[in-house]
């Protein structure tokens, strides 16, 4: 479990929140539920129509995974560094989304 709770996170600065972040052991979970709260709110809040999020442990850091209809995903896959509040965005087909 994070030492921070949503609320503190939401409220952090960026330089807070990427030290935060960095101290996290993802391979034992630390900062999932962080991760998983803050990706529920860029669901909510982009501008894109997106048809589900995830959060992804990529080399021990969350990022949050956006599966994007297709004619959004096509302006959207190959923007690099896309974030919120404190994590990476990487945009992903819906289409390719396995079942």
């Amino acid at each position: 479990m994070s030492p921070i709770n949503i609320e503190e996170w939401m409220h952090s600065s960026d330089e807070e929140r990427a030290r935060i972040h960095k101290s996290w052991d993802t391979r034992h979970g630390e900062g999932r539920e962080i991760a998983t709260k803050v990706a529920s709110l860029f669901g909510k809040e982009c501008i894109y129509n997106i048809s589900e999020v995830d959060i992804l442990d990529q080399d021990g850091e969350w990022l949050i995974d956006a599966y994007v209809v297709a004619e959004d995903y096509d302006n959207l896959k190959d923007r690099k560094n896309v974030e919120f509040l404190g994590f990476r965005v990487k945009f992903s087909s819906a289409e390719n989304r396995s079942a």
